[in-house]
Parts: C-alpha cells; structure tokens; sequence
C-alpha cells in the first residue's frame, strides 16, 4: 500500500509539474505587421465579393474636372475580378444628391444629377470602385508595394463593428498609385493609413487614410473605407 501511495503522489507531482509548465509557456508571438498585411492582401484577392462604405470628411473632393461635384459617400458591392455597383452621395449646386455608379473593368456608367439618366463616362474619371479594389493595380497592388514604416500597434475592438479584438496596422502610403485608381480623389501626396484587420480570417474590416492638411478650412481630407460580407455573390450588368 504504501509503494502505490508514493507512486500516486509521483503521478500527481509530475501532472502538477506539466501543468505549471505549460502555464509558464509563452504565447507564441504576433506575426510582424508586414506578415499580417500579406495576409490581408491574399484574402482580399481571393474573396469572390463584398460589401463596402466609403465616407469622406473634412475637405472635399470632386468628382469631375469642373469641381462642381463634391463627393461625400459610398455603399457598394464589389465582385471579383473586376465589378462593381455603388450608391454615392455627393454635394452638387449646394443641394446634396444621389448617384449611382456601375463599373466593369476599364468601362464605367453614372446617373446623370440632373436627368437620372445612364451615361457612359470618359476613363479614370471620377469615382470607380472596380478600379480602386482592382487586384493588379487597385488597393491590393498599394498595400503590397506602396505601404511603407508598417507598424502593428497592437489589437483593439472596433465600435459597431466584430465582437472580436482586430490587429491595428498604421504606416504611410505613396499617392501616386492612389490618385491614379482614385480618379484624382485621394493623392497624389503620401498618406497617413491605418488598417483594422481581422486575426483569425485575416478579413480587412476598416481602411483610414489621412491626406496632408491642405490650404482649406474643412480641414484635411479623411477617408473611411469599410468591409463587409466577404465572400458574398453580386451579379452585376451594364445598366440598360
């Protein structure tokens, strides 16, 4: 009896032992922030669509050459590889109107403010949301190539957004790329971003990017872009 009381009380220690051990254990350490947007990247890439918002705050950007065609807001959907169909709002003759937008590769259509009619519009001109997640040259390309000073600022939770804790990503981007796809919206100077990025599915939920004060008094341009139902599929058509 007792041989099988001191044999027990080995067991037990050494069961006491592993589990102070794996207690003591380390989690294993984050992934560098350039990893995370890596990841991020594939991801949005490889999704076969989702929901988007863009709203625009401080100064103003303008839709057409003329600059009597402010933009404010856009909710959208995106389908890989190359459509997409969004609701703008924008700020036209002090009145504030609604515009809908449908872009297909390098051909894209707007609603006229005045007569609500489809129009065809010239290239790289105003706001395309087919080109600005275009794989190849859109917001992939940018946060591949042109993010720079990436800095992983540790995970928090977004207001309204998933329960979970999001990795926090902040570093500067080249304009050039931006104001290409953007139509002239954002850029062509650097930008100050910072991304909210899902962990587990490595799912960008938030984009926030910080345009340079300019010689204005709304204040610097900032844009909010958010995502949504990845994965999700859109048939979107030419308008009639």
């Amino acid at each position: 009896m007792k041989a099988k009381h001191v044999c027990l009380s080995r067991v037990l220690i050494l069961f006491g032992l592993l589990l102070l051990l794996a207690a003591c254990q380390e989690p294993p350490p984050e992934p560098t922030p350039e990893e995370i947007v890596q990841q991020a990247v594939a991801r949005l890439t490889t999704t076969a669509g989702f929901h988007f918002n863009v709203d625009l705050s401080g100064a103003p950007a303008a839709l057409d050459p003329t600059g009597t065609i402010a933009f404010r807001t856009a909710v959208g959907d995106f389908a890989a590889p190359d459509k997409a169909q969004a609701a703008v709002r924008a700020a036209a003759f002090g009145l504030i109107t609604d515009i809908s937008v449908v872009s297909i590769g390098q051909d894209q259509w707007q609603t006229n403010i005045l007569t609500k009619k489809w129009e065809q519009l010239p290239p790289n001109w105003g706001f395309n949301p087919g080109a600005l997640f275009d794989a190849a040259a859109g917001l992939p390309a940018i946060l591949t190539a042109d993010l720079t000073n990436a800095v992983l600022s540790g995970r928090e939770k977004l207001e309204g957004g998933p329960s979970q804790e999001l990795y926090v990503i902040t570093g500067q981007v080249a304009g050039e790329r931006l104001a290409a796809i953007s139509g002239g919206l954002i850029g062509p100077q650097a930008v100050e971003v910072t991304l909210w990025i899902a962990p587990d599915t490595y799912d960008i939920i938030r984009i926030v990017v910080n345009e340079p004060e300019p010689d204005s008094e709304e204040g610097a341009s900032v844009w909010q872009l958010d995502f949504s139902a990845y994965d999700q599929e859109v048939t979107i058509t030419p308008p009639v």
